[in-house]
């Protein structure tokens, strides 16, 4: 971070030159993950991540972490990211406008300023990482766990899709719930 500037409590920030995700990144996420579920006791319990098929997180490496860690990972084909992860599928959106509404509350209460030659100032990178956890924290679990429905993935695989998705008049079977099982091929398929 930029001298003075600060990240609030419960956010985390990773820089990388060029601003994108790599392998590189994705280990020290892995890693992270790994010691969460270490200090919080979990990590004898598996778990599952839903991830698009960006080749960073499917590098053989990574993979492997993840087996190693009884994470699985479960990989949305190209094309589907819309329709299965459930981000995108009805997370994004009210997040993406509670963000907008920060900045626009900033931008109201004069945050910008100008500089000398008259252009707005940009935001301080403290304030737009308080702006995310907030826009985060306005994310309710409903939201969340509604997500997961629509996307026919649950954690409980003994039950019925009607348990898991009875919000929804679609007309899927249990094999739409994504098992264990089906998350081993899942990666396996992308080896």
């Amino acid at each position: 971070m930029p001298r003075g500037e600060r990240t609030p409590p419960g956010v985390i920030v990773w820089f990388q030159t060029n601003g994108w995700m790599d392998t590189s990144l994705m280990q020290r996420y892995v890693d992270y993950l790994n010691n969460i579920r270490v200090k919080n006791r979990t990590r004898e319990n598996s778990a599952m991540l839903v991830y698009d098929s960006f080749r960073g997180h499917l590098e053989d490496s990574i993979k492997e972490k993840f087996r190693e860690s009884g994470v699985y990972l479960a990989v949305i084909p190209g094309g589907l990211t819309s329709k299965c992860q459930p981000l995108d599928v009805s997370i994004n959106k009210p997040f993406k406008d509670n963000l907008r509404k920060e900045w626009h509350s900033w931008m109201a209460g004069g945050g910008a300023g100008e500089t000398v030659s008259g252009n707005l100032r940009r935001a301080s990178l403290s304030d737009v990482c308080l702006w995310v956890k907030r826009s985060w924290e306005g994310i309710s679990t409903d939201i969340i766990v509604k997500s997961f429905q629509t996307c026919n993935i649950s954690n409980d695989l003994d039950s019925g899709i009607d348990d898991v998705n009875d919000d929804h008049d679609d007309d899927y079977t249990t094999d739409s719930v994504i098992g264990e099982d089906d998350i081993i091929d899942i990666i396996d398929e992308t080896d």
